[in-house]
């Protein structure tokens, strides 16, 4: 059982891993956001899996936050 309840908005339940999600989501574009013109993708070897591995480290630190 989860600890937070589920959420209802316009008669749509949503569990709250969908919050979870969207928050990530937003700090993820954010973070690459500042990371482009940083030049930090020069160095990457292959772009979409770093991306994929910050996607999934943000969500990890938005998880912990929320439980």
């Amino acid at each position: 059982m989860s600890v937070l309840p589920v959420i209802v908005i316009f008669g749509l339940s949503f569990p709250p891993i969908f919050f979870e999600i969207l928050v990530s989501l937003l700090l993820f574009w954010l973070v690459r956001r500042l990371l482009t013109p940083s030049g930090l993708y020069d160095f990457v070897w292959h772009p979409a899996l770093f991306n994929t591995a910050l996607y999934c480290c943000l969500f990890y630190l938005v998880s912990r936050l929320f439980v």
